[in-house]
């Protein structure tokens, strides 16, 4: 049964809701004719109009499948997230919601103003405007304590499952923080409204912490816009990359989503200029997207780029840490090709099937014994040699009647003291899984 409320709770919309609507009558009809009355539309656009809404169903199809439960689910695909945001803002429809068992209000779209709707529609489908960059000032690096913490989430974004208890555990958590990190992924495509609601209304703000936000590929779905205009400005951050530093350590964070998967060559430079500043320091990286993955798609971009890639291989680089793909993964290295201690921590907030990773073998040392760690042998992706990894595995009590179908939800915290750097992974509820003195 719907109710007709406001909502109180993040908005799930699933596939079945948008199949009804993009499969309907009015909404293909008015969708076609909102595309004919497009002055701008090239003939190319208004030809690619079916395929594109094909595309949208097949992608929130196949995420949905893989899911295999009704929960937040959202494809890498800009005009089917695009979509999913239009649905559950209500902007021309009459929303009703129904309580998912799992968590969360499903959207249940209705409209009587269908050409409206259509006209907003098929500028989704179209494309999306992308904002421009906004670049730090210059080649200079924050201030960063000799001393301090940093909470890392990511992909934390969707105001579900593990997200909400990880805030309240970093909000809560008696020792100060230096700096609050988000790796990227406001879901479904980072509007203003999703921003708002799903971001910066739940980001645990604590005093004396410096709030940083990396770009990602779902804001850049609908542009960018609210990351470079809301996030940024909430934060006092001014480009969407940037670098921190103290007498050991430069701290730096990458925008490898402007550009899906990839870097630009002024970012490269700017790049190349705090590491000749950073001298025998020990250099940390951070950002969306991953260099590598034994489970999802590699960087190549990255390391096909000649002076990024140069820079990589010349094993300049500590240790990276990203997101993007919804696991916490610990590379144990350094790898072969890069010289890197690689973390992945993307296991913020959003659902992550078990189909791949409950199978593996118990990673059987001390260090993993608080959690239900796997472990993944070392294999070579497109040419370059990963090192073994261990992923974090087990059911996700943050999914209600799924439980078991999903992977843990946590985040990282990282203490910086003097010369030294420990690890440390957190369940949402802020117990330590795993804890690690790099140096």
């Amino acid at each position: 049964m719907t109710q007709a409320i406001e909502p109180k709770e993040a908005v799930i919309v699933t596939y079945r809701e948008v199949e009804k609507v993009l499969t309907g009558r009015e909404a293909v009809g008015n969708i076609t004719e909102a595309a004919n009355q497009d002055s701008e539309a090239t003939p190319l656009e208004r030809a690619s109009l079916m395929a594109a809404m094909g595309h949208v169903l097949n992608e929130l199809r196949r995420v949905e499948n893989e899911a295999g439960a009704m929960v937040l689910t959202t494809p890498p695909h800009g005009p089917a997230t695009r979509l999913q945001s239009l649905i559950a803002s209500g902007d021309a429809a009459n929303l009703t919601f129904a309580p998912l068992p799992t968590g969360g209000l499903e959207a249940k779209f209705d409209t009587s103003d269908w050409f409206g709707w259509a006209t907003v529609a098929w500028e989704k489908l179209k494309h999306a405007k992308r904002h421009d960059m906004k670049r730090p000032p210059g080649a200079l690096a924050e201030p960063l304590p000799e001393a301090g913490r940093i909470a890392v989430l990511g992909d934390w974004g969707t105001g579900l499952y593990g997200a909400p208890a990880i805030a309240r555990s970093v909000r809560g958590d008696p020792d100060p923080f230096a700096v609050l990190l988000h790796l990227g992924d406001v879901y479904y495509s980072g509007t203003s409204k999703e921003v708002k609601q799903r971001f910066l209304d739940l980001w645990p703000s604590r005093n004396g912490a410096v709030n940083r936000a990396l770009n990602s590929n779902h804001e850049m779905y609908s542009g960018g816009d609210a990351y470079f205009d809301d996030t940024l400005p909430a934060f006092g951050q001014q480009g969407s990359y940037f670098a921190m530093q103290n007498t050991h350590w430069t701290l730096i964070g990458l925008d490898v989503a402007y550009r899906d998967h990839d870097i630009d060559d002024i970012q490269v430079e700017w790049l190349k200029q705090i590491l000749a500043k950073a001298g025998e320091r020990k250099v940390v990286l951070f950002s969306h997207h991953q260099l590598y993955s034994h489970f999802d798609s590699q960087g190549s971009k990255l390391w096909k780029h000649p002076e990024f890639g140069a820079l990589m291989r010349s094993k300049r680089i500590f240790a990276w840490y990203w997101g993007h793909e919804h696991r916490c993964t610990i590379f144990e290295g350094p790898d072969r090709n890069f010289g890197i201690l690689a973390r992945c921590i993307g296991h913020g907030g959003m659902p992550e099937s078990r189909a791949k990773t409950r199978n593996l073998p118990r990673a059987g040392e001390p260090i993993y014994a608080a959690a239900e760690w796997r472990r993944s042998t070392a294999r070579t992706m497109e040419g370059n040699a990963l090192a073994d990894a261990v992923v974090l595995e087990g059911g996700n009590e943050y999914i209600k009647g799924e439980e078991d179908k999903f992977t843990p939800h946590g985040y990282a915290v990282l203490t910086f003291d003097g010369a030294s750097l420990k690890e440390q992974i957190l369940t949402p509820t802020r117990q330590v899984i795993y804890e690690k003195v790099l140096v």
